[in-house]
């Protein structure tokens, strides 16, 4: 009796255990695909969120000038956004009547001070970007997302309202970028509840726009920036491992759920087969209790199944670990994936900004030569609006491939916007700048790019330089005067190289 006890603890001890390490290696892939997914979300939408901004900011900056025409401001936004982000801009003055909107001419009184974010920047005196929940547009009819900044007069009081409308889907586009189970979720919240973005199982799921969560952890105030906890969803009663990130900047929420079912199944298996073998041997022990005979040859059957269960289980321990080095070299891809531009297969925003801070603060520490070049594509919309965006793209592959044949190894070629390009050129002043800059315009122009079916086109581009001086505290500052003297180039004629005042400066 006491061998039979015995063994049968020995059995079940055994079983659980490996069961227990199997639930323990699929929790940890679980949480840690779910941290993943979330953490490049957050970087993905912190950039997309940015350039919105940026748009705003230089929307608001042209339309305070003296004698500006708002529509054709309007549009350089539409050359700098893409379309399928950014489908109306518009303006409310200081009355909350809508002013401007690009869409169509306003000839009735549309009384929008009941808006949120119209009374959200009446009433506060900062200035800041306030993003709203989703809206019907009364004039364009459809969803969107606003994105505002408050208008200043010359007295710094509150004049208006600049809005630009985002369609809700473009926020869940990095869905087409990772793989989701069928079950797995990827969603954008307000802070206060809202869900402003939800993609199930790859697929944008539009009904539950603008619906208010049920109150999380990690929504309170002092909670981490970054976490991973379990729960059910009230939405649609899914139990899933989430790990979510906070982007305080914006009062904003990253969530990224991964099915619960799903992610155990591995270890479910396992389970079930540990209890089939540990009930099998109880059984077998049970009867190997009745007689010597019977329980010699319990026993020998209980080796081979333990022996046999401890094989499957490595070998699925084993299959664990090839997921796990899997899951590692995936992490390893999207970190690339958020610092490249999935077209044009150059660095983004985000690469370009950290090698440019780089360079910059090695430039200043040893009193070297250093500039930024920015260049647009000219009339690029007109190019999607003749030849179709499939004919855009493969403008702006065939510009990259252009320009990347005449850079140095050590310069940094980036993709910053629409149809936007940036170059960090180490160890040159303002004249070599200048030299290269032409002879990459001139390039661009010389060149025939195919499309589709025969077709071909060539376009230009327009450039702006800046160079390093004693001014400038940050590359921010070198972009902007960069952009300035893009500005410039494109005011004056387009297809043409503007360099900055401050080349001829001395560092």
């Amino acid at each position: 009796m006491a061998t039979f006890v015995i063994s049968t603890v020995v059995l079940w001890t055994f079983v659980f255990h490996n069961i227990s390490i199997y639930r323990d290696l699929d929790r940890q892939v679980a949480e840690t695909n779910a941290q993943m997914m979330a953490k490049a979300y957050h970087e993905y939408l912190i950039r997309t969120i940015r350039q919105i901004d940026q748009a705003s900011q230089l929307m608001r900056t042209e339309y305070t000038k003296e004698g500006e025409d708002i529509a054709s401001i309007s549009q350089e936004l539409f050359s700098v956004l893409s379309p399928d982000l950014l489908f109306q801009v518009s303006i409310i003055g200081r009355d909350g009547r809508l002013s401007f909107s690009n869409l169509q001419e306003i000839t009735e009184n549309i009384d929008l001070s009941d808006r949120e974010h119209f009374r959200v920047h009446r009433e506060r005196e900062d200035d800041f970007l306030f993003i709203s929940k989703p809206l019907l547009g009364r004039v364009s009819q459809k969803w969107s997302i606003q994105f505002t900044r408050k208008i200043f007069n010359d007295r710094g009081e509150f004049d208006g309202v600049i809005v630009l409308s985002i369609d809700p889907y473009y926020l869940g586009r990095f869905s087409e970028s990772v793989s989701l189970a069928g079950k797995d979720v990827i969603a954008l919240l307000r802070q206060d509840r809202t869900l402003l973005s939800r993609v199930l199982g790859g697929n944008y799921d539009e009904q539950y726009l603008g619906k208010v969560v049920e109150q999380r952890p990690y929504m309170e105030p002092h909670a981490p920036d970054s976490g991973v906890f379990e729960v059910t969803s009230y939405i649609d009663g899914v139990h899933r491992i989430v790990g979510y990130q906070k982007l305080r900047e914006y009062g904003l929420f990253v969530v990224a759920m991964v099915d619960h079912e799903t992610a155990f199944a591995r270890s479910n298996s396992a389970a079930l087969l540990g209890y089939l073998i540990g009930t099998g041997g109880t059984v077998l022990l049970t009867l190997a209790a009745l007689a010597t005979r019977v329980a010699i040859w319990t026993v020998f059957r209980e080796y081979v199944t333990v022996k046999t269960m401890n094989a499957e289980l490595k070998a699925a321990h084993e299959g664990l670990a090839d997921a796990h080095r899997a899951l590692k070299r995936r992490e390893e891809e999207l970190v690339v994936l958020a610092e490249t531009d999935p077209l044009c297969r150059i660095p983004n925003r985000r690469r370009f900004i950290s090698v440019a801070e780089t360079e910059l603060a090695r430039h200043r520490r040893h009193r070297r030569d250093f500039s930024i070049v920015v260049l647009d594509i000219d009339h690029f919309k007109v190019v999607n609006d003749t030849h179709g965006h499939n004919a855009g793209d493969a403008v702006l592959v065939g510009v990259t491939r252009v320009i990347r044949k005449r850079l140095r190894e050590t310069d940094t070629f980036a993709r910053i916007g629409g149809e936007e390009f940036a170059i960090v050129l180490p160890e040159t002043d303002g004249s070599g700048a200048f030299a290269v800059a032409e002879s990459l315009r001139q390039a661009v122009a010389d060149t025939l790019i195919d499309l589709d079916a025969g077709r071909s086109v060539t376009v230009t581009v327009s450039i702006g330089i800046a160079c390093l001086d004693e001014r400038h505290r940050s590359v921010s500052d070198i972009l902007n005067r960069a952009d300035k003297a893009l500005y410039s180039a494109k005011g004056n004629g387009r297809n043409r190289t503007v360099k900055g005042e401050e080349c001829s400066l001395q560092i």
